[in-house]
């Protein structure tokens, strides 16, 4: 690409945008495009991020990629949600005006404002959409909110029937995609990477039974669920532990409920972990659970535990089935059903042959999963080579 003419990758951040001077936001920012675009970061092209800055406004680069908050962020969501919405539109007529802009969107719901550009501009603009998850069915399902969800449903289908370039993770999220009205031509299925993953290695099941739980603590993860379904478990085997990786806004909620069950000494958190560390919880445990209550996209941490040789636990619904094949690599138990899980944890902890098999088993469904990225990305990059060729 390196020798075509420069068209501008515009980045809707939302609905906020990070100050790129700084380390730790430009670190974040910098594994982001190496998922997604990672050419974006030696290739000669004009990158802007917009959206808006919490706690700050104005321009900042790194070199000759910039991020620009157009306001800075109110904490109130949904109206930093719309001043966001409005920079993307207001950034896109801009640099439209001037030449090519290739509009860069990581959910639909996030591409609003660059789709409402690219319906003024079509021929100067061209919008890429990556779809991670069923954003719609957390209101629905987490917090019983249906107006939002149908809201959000609206949106995303606004956005997808005018993307150029959609890239789901797998495949419910290509049929969701599909679901809201992307042109079938115009998808790349792009699977998400996992950085260590060629550092992943196998190592037998620890003398202690153990079930990891690693990601967000937000009530979607459903490890509410996990807690009840734990106390149910050590009745049956008391020697049962659970590892929670990660960290977030629910983590007091379920610290109080480990108490409440009393399960203080069944129950670690672990904190965000470094890869490094999360191999070793992987590697300490017998198996992987992943008890969500809304349409996850996937569930890269059961792309994870198979790089390590674990099996996985996980809700039956949304892209979770992408992964699991039940009674192969994993089990799938109905969401939100804390019996269920509980009886497949103590399936998966008191066989241990079968919980090795079925390690195995998931291995290769990870590393099939990873398998196609290159050859995607390759695709992804000749679409764009076309658009910047064409101008």
């Amino acid at each position: 690409m390196a020798n075509m003419a420069k068209p501008v990758f515009l980045v809707a951040s939302f609905p906020y945008t990070r100050d790129i001077s700084r380390p730790e936001d430009w670190d974040f920012v910098r594994r982001k495009f190496e998922r997604d675009f990672p050419w974006l970061l030696t290739d000669e092209y004009p990158v802007m991020m917009c959206g808006v800055g919490q706690g700050w406004s104005g321009t900042r680069c790194n070199g000759r990629i910039c991020a620009r908050a157009g306001a800075k962020a109110t904490e109130n969501l949904l109206l930093d949600a719309v001043m966001a919405y409005r920079a993307h539109f207001t950034e896109g007529l801009r640099v439209a005006h001037n030449g090519l802009v290739i509009g860069i969107a990581a959910t639909p719901e996030s591409g609003l404002g660059l789709a409402l550009a690219r319906a003024i501009y079509p021929k100067k603009m061209r919008l890429v959409v990556r779809v991670q998850g069923n954003t719609s069915s957390k209101p629905l399902l987490v917090h019983q909110r249906r107006w939002r969800g149908k809201m959000l449903e609206f949106v995303e289908s606004f956005v997808l029937k005018r993307a150029d370039l959609v890239l789901p993770m797998g495949k419910f999220t290509k049929e969701l995609a599909l679901k809201r009205g992307a042109d079938l031509s115009k998808i790349i299925p792009l699977p998400f990477p996992v950085r260590w993953a060629d550092r992943a290695h196998v190592t037998p099941l620890p003398p202690e039974p153990a079930v990891l739980f690693a990601g967000r603590l937000e009530k979607e993860k459903g490890v509410h669920i996990l807690l009840d379904a734990m106390a149910i478990a050590v009745k049956r085997l008391p020697q049962a532990r659970l590892m929670v990786a990660g960290d977030g806004p629910y983590r007091p909620v379920l610290e109080a409920k480990v108490k409440q069950l009393g399960l203080c000494s069944r129950v670690s958190f672990l904190g965000w972990l470094k890869p490094e560390r999360l191999q070793r919880a992987y590697a300490e445990s017998w198996v992987l659970v992943l008890p969500s209550i809304w349409e996850e996209g996937l569930g890269m941490v059961l792309v994870e535990a198979g790089l390590m040789g674990r099996p996985v636990i996980g809700s039956d619904l949304g892209g979770i089935r992408d992964i699991i094949q039940h009674g192969h690599n994993g089990l799938l138990v109905p969401p939100g059903d804390a019996e269920r899980l509980a009886d497949a944890i103590v399936t998966v902890l008191t066989n241990p042959g079968w919980a090795w098999q079925m390690g195995q088993a998931n291995r290769q469904v990870a590393w099939s999963y990873l398998s196609t990225r290159d050859e995607a990305l390759e695709r992804v990059r000749r679409a764009i080579l076309s658009w910047v060729q064409g101008q």
